[in-house]
């Protein structure tokens, strides 16, 4: 039976310990592991929040020192303020978001760090890779593939636009339901975790996502820029999939991972969307490998 992923590694006060004080606000985040060990810092996805990241976090942390914070707008940390960030094309792009955790990196004082993005985290994680290579020893995207063709690309934002309208669903009597978390745990799961309180813990981040934030992020997402910086990239790169991922179709993949001067592409059988809370076990092990083999 999965744990949920609270557990005992919640923030111990949403309004003081566990939260970074940065320019545009406080950032909630989450940590794991003694310090004196090698940084591991997580990025969530779109929807998300740094809780689900626990499971593996756990896994890890006799070996690195992680950290997982709650980008702005999602999960405990407040979203960017209009007066402060305009709704321009940059402020909840990829690099904008980037730009908030390099903050946040500075703040933890990591000059340097492994990275591990999922999904919507992924764009920014390669972002940040991409703006300050130095700072990013070696990088892990999971269930991110981009498009190949101006066609493709059209077709991901017609699929954003649909899944805009769950954000709205959000607003009806029945959304905070152990129905709809099982309805919307069936798009994200292969098969349904046997402890509802995982699904649950889900629907919350999901419930609790800012809706400006969440339309802004989805419409500046869908550029040219997050390839082109990723074909750039110079660290070595593990692209992490699942077989059965209705979230980030996998037939993009292979074409996703080629990208990268230094890139590889490493499957997960008979798990969906979140390999993290889904195949704790082997996700972790997979990324505790790439990040210790020194044949890189």
């Amino acid at each position: 039976m999965r744990r949920s992923l609270s557990g005992d590694m919640h923030l111990r006060k949403n309004d003081g310990d566990d939260v970074a004080p940065l320019r545009c606000g406080k950032l909630a985040y989450r940590q794991a592991g003694p310090s004196s060990l090698p940084p591991l810092l997580f990025i969530h996805g779109w929807g998300g929040a740094s809780r689900y990241w626990l499971p593996v976090m756990r896994a890890l942390a006799d070996a690195f020192c992680c950290y997982a914070p709650d980008l702005p707008g999602f999960g405990f940390s407040p979203p960017l303020l209009a007066a402060d960030s305009p709704d321009g094309p940059d402020t909840h792009s990829h690099r904008g978001l980037a730009s908030v955790v390099l903050e946040f990196m500075d703040e933890m004082g990591l000059a340097q760090c492994d990275l591990v993005g999922h999904s919507y985290g992924s764009g920014v994680a390669i972002a940040l890779a991409a703006m300050q290579p130095a700072r990013v020893r070696r990088l892990i995207i999971s269930n991110f593939s981009t498009f190949r063709d101006e066609r493709e690309r059209r077709m991901i934002a017609f699929m954003h636009s649909v899944t805009g309208l769950l954000v709205k669903v959000r607003k009806l009597p029945f959304a905070a339901s152990d129905g709809f978390a099982k309805l919307l745990g069936s798009r994200y799961f292969h098969r349904l975790p046997d402890d509802i309180t995982v699904l649950r813990d889900g629907l919350n981040d999901f419930l609790q996502m800012d809706e400006r934030t969440a339309n802004l992020t989805v419409k500046a997402s869908l550029n040219w820029e997050t390839p082109h910086d990723f074909a750039r990239l110079l660290m070595p790169v593990l692209l992490i999939h699942c077989r059965n991922d209705q979230i980030m179709p996998p037939r993009n993949a292979e074409y996703t991972a080629g990208l990268a001067l230094r890139g590889k592409l490493v499957w997960i059988d008979a798990c969906g969307h979140l390999p993290m809370v889904e195949k704790t076990d082997e996700f972790a092990r997979i990324v505790k490998n790439f990040l210790r083999d020194d044949s890189h």
